[in-house]
């Protein structure tokens, strides 16, 4: 939980997995390899079966002196092999037996043994039927369909959430399948819409499925075709569209559709108003959000004492702990906070922003607008939005809607692209600008010298990337927010240029949709460390186990935190450690997937 840029610590942890089939499952792999070799060499092997029938039923039968037939059996394999030692007979169909069938036996072992030994040898040649047979030993599996950014971070969150995957690409030339590969994941290459697909990727015993294409149509088919194939399976799909995505959770289900920018969104428009977050939450119809930050406590900072004590002080949650030696304490509440405590926090946008510069001693109070972008203690409230796509102008919508709200520019180009301009027009006092963001006259126009916070939120890296730095030259003070695919690229940002608010769409995406195909009826999810925690509404009805438990309690004995609770209407962020729960009060939990599917079955 060290100091780095939110996608830079989830860069280091993909790069830790590490993976490698079990001896079993190779053993298992190569069996039904084997079969579908023997299946490709029917043709040979039927030949020499017939021929071998008809030289025992002579044998048998014609021959003198007459053989049983397990010696006529015998005396046919032999023919068959050049290697009878039966004298010529004197009948022409007897003579015409002894000349072919040597010669058609070795025909059809030479064929069968050449192709049969190319296929087994040359794997490489292969690659698509041994994925297959790597795939058929998969049981309790998710399947991913579609292996692009998003595809790929989802595949990426799964296994180390510990589940296992297998991935359905159409495009065999994929940039990304190697990087699968490498993962030990299974890559079935055809048309996922397809039932002899989705049969090759072990529909059967899968678990759930994925349809993550960059196409809402394809992934709408996909998903019905999976339900035609197993009626029961849970279906996660990845929709752009959020009213589709409303109108198809009636038929799929709660929490089965997500839009991926949407999803990345909130997050986006939190951290352009705070120096640091790492994740948001949304609550009550999206209004609320509550923010994950890590922290640590330098020496000097005014904590001290119960970690009770801190939470309740400041308005927040820790949600993971460690100390200077890098070990975890448990229960939370009963840890001492002190200097070089490492923390993960859940609060509100005003109550982390306030957190963060508490924690800083005054060696550290310059270090933050250097490493971060904006004065200490400067309220981030005039952003310059750039970019109107997929996710920009969700990105202005999000910040529109904040109390208190900001000043809000946004610079894009003129594209054509008029759909999403719409989206913001009866944005009340939302400035728009055409124009390109990398241009220096551009920013000017924007008043980019009186913003606090620049977001290039583009769909392309390197724009994002100049966006910033040509930010920066004109403000060297300005707080960046940058949307990137690459998760490394975020970390090398962070050590080039000091831009440390980098953030991946797929990645903030990922691991909602990994948590909604292992759990189901998530709403939202992210890592904290190595492990998934997702958040989960739950109606506690007469007789549940909650009823008449503490918070606190339930934190502790259940390892489920109650970030919400709505009782008469009334809506409670955050509620007090003390409080009790009461019978029909909704609860929106958050905790790891193994507490929430407890819970629910309690």
């Amino acid at each position: 939980m060290g100091q780095t840029t939110p996608a830079g610590r989830r860069a280091r942890r993909s790069r830790q997995l590490r993976r490698h089939y079990s001896v079993w499952r190779l053993f298992r792999a190569n069996l039904y390899d084997l079969a579908l070799l023997a299946r490709e060499s029917s043709t040979v092997l039927v030949g020499f079966a017939l021929v071998a029938l008809i030289g025992t039923l002579y044998f048998h039968f014609f021959y003198r002196p007459r053989l049983d037939l397990h010696l006529a059996l015998y005396q046919a394999v032999k023919l068959l092999l050049f290697a009878s030692e039966e004298k010529l007979p004197a009948d022409l169909p007897g003579q015409a037996l002894f000349f072919a069938a040597p010669l058609l036996g070795l025909a059809l072992l030479a064929q069968g043994a050449l192709n049969f030994g190319r296929l087994i040898l040359d794997k490489s040649n292969r690659r698509d039927a041994w994925q297959v047979a790597l795939a058929s030993t998969y049981r309790r599996h998710v399947i991913v369909c579609g292996l692009g950014h998003v595809g790929l971070r989802v595949v990426t969150l799964l296994l180390e959430a510990g589940s296992d995957v297998v991935v359905i690409e159409r495009d065999a030339a994929s940039e990304f399948i190697s990087r699968a590969l490498h993962l030990k994941v299974p890559v079935v290459i055809g048309d996922a819409r397809e039932p002899a697909t989705l049969g090759q990727a072990g529909l059967k015993y899968a678990r759930a499925i994925v349809a993550d294409v960059n196409n809402d149509l394809l992934n709408i088919e996909i998903a019905l075709a999976a339900r035609a194939g197993q009626p029961g399976i849970k279906t996660i799909l990845r929709i752009f569209s959020e009213e589709l995505d409303r109108n198809l959770e009636r038929s799929f289900g709660l929490n089965t559709v997500f839009s991926v920018p949407a999803l990345a969104a909130a997050t986006l428009a939190a951290a352009a108003v705070s120096h640091q977050i790492d994740y948001v939450l949304t609550l009550d119809d999206n209004a609320d959000l509550l923010g994950v930050s890590h922290l640590t406590i330098q020496a000097g900072s005014e904590f001290a004492g119960p970690l009770w004590k801190f939470e309740e002080g400041e308005g927040v949650r820790v949600l993971a702990y460690e100390n200077a030696a890098g070990r975890a304490g448990q229960p939370l509440a009963a840890q001492e906070l002190k200097a070089g405590d490492r923390l993960v926090v859940l609060g509100s946008l005003d109550a982390l922003e306030t957190l963060s510069l508490k924690v800083l001693s005054g060696d550290q109070m310059g270090a933050l607008s250097t490493g971060r972008g904006g004065q200490p203690g400067q309220r981030l409230d005039h952003v310059v939005v750039c970019g109107l796509g997929k996710v920009g102008y969700r990105v202005v919508q999000r910040l529109y809607g904040l109390h208190p709200r900001p000043q809000i520019t946004v610079i894009h180009v003129d594209d054509g692209e008029i759909s999403f301009s719409k989206q913001i027009r009866g944005l009340e006092g939302v400035r728009r600008i055409i124009g390109d963001a990398r241009d220096i006259e551009t920013l000017q126009k924007a008043a980019v010298h009186q913003a606090t916070t620049i977001a290039a939120v583009t769909s392309d890296d390197l724009v994002n990337l100049q966006i910033g730095l040509a930010a920066r030259r004109a403000h060297p003070h300005l707080h960046l927010v940058l949307r990137v695919f690459s998760d490394t690229l975020a970390e090398k940002l962070g050590e080039l240029f000091h831009i440390s608010t980098t953030y991946s769409t797929s990645e903030l995406a990922g691991s909602t949709l990994a948590a909604a195909a292992i759990l189901g009826g998530v709403s939202q999810a992210f890592f904290v460390g190595n492990r998934l925690l997702a958040s989960d509404g739950y109606v506690v009805r007469a007789g549940a186990r909650l009823v008449g438990k503490r918070v606190q309690a339930i934190r502790d004995e259940e390892q489920a935190l109650v970030i919400a609770l709505r009782r008469e209407g009334r809506l409670m962020t955050l509620p007090p450690l003390e409080m009790v729960v009461a019978a029909e009060d909704e609860l929106t939990l958050l905790g790891g997937l193994d507490a929430l599917g407890r819970l629910r079955g309690g």
